[in-house]
């Protein structure tokens, strides 16, 4: 289900600053995960728990971001709190198709716990992904 949704509140235009990216897109939004997207840029910001229930949504949005805009894709995952190997799937599989045509997919505030499963997996070197993890408190 993709919900376009303008908004425009606290830290939007009308305000005076301008949100870095700026999220106007909700590209889904259900009980246990929310992507937000900018219309304008390759940026994705998710939230919550990313599953088999659910990794056909990520691929979606995924595949939105990258045809929204030339260049890398990027991902802020500060508030995933669990991904399976399915999510991760989703991920590997997006960054694949970027890298053929020389582009990244670029993973931003990875929980270490994630970030473990990617490299136990052995997909943390899958061409055309990288991983950026939280930095340690």
């Amino acid at each position: 289900m993709t919900v376009w949704r303008i908004t425009d509140g606290e830290g939007g235009l009308e305000s005076g600053r301008r949100a870095s990216p700026h999220y106007d897109i909700v590209e889904h939004d259900t009980a246990l995960l929310r992507i937000a997207g900018a219309s304008a840029s390759p940026w994705l910001r998710m939230a919550g728990e990313i599953d088999v229930s659910n990794a056909r949504d990520v691929s979606r949005a995924l595949g939105g971001a990258r045809d929204r805009v030339p260049g890398d894709v990027h991902v802020d995952l500060a508030g995933v709190e669990f991904v399976d190997v399915a999510g991760l799937r989703a991920f590997t599989l997006t960054a694949r198709e970027l890298h053929a045509r020389d582009r990244m997919l670029v993973l931003h505030s990875v929980s270490s716990h994630i970030e473990r499963l990617f490299r136990l997996i052995g997909w943390s070197g899958t061409p055309g992904l990288r991983v950026h993890c939280r930095p340690r408190a």
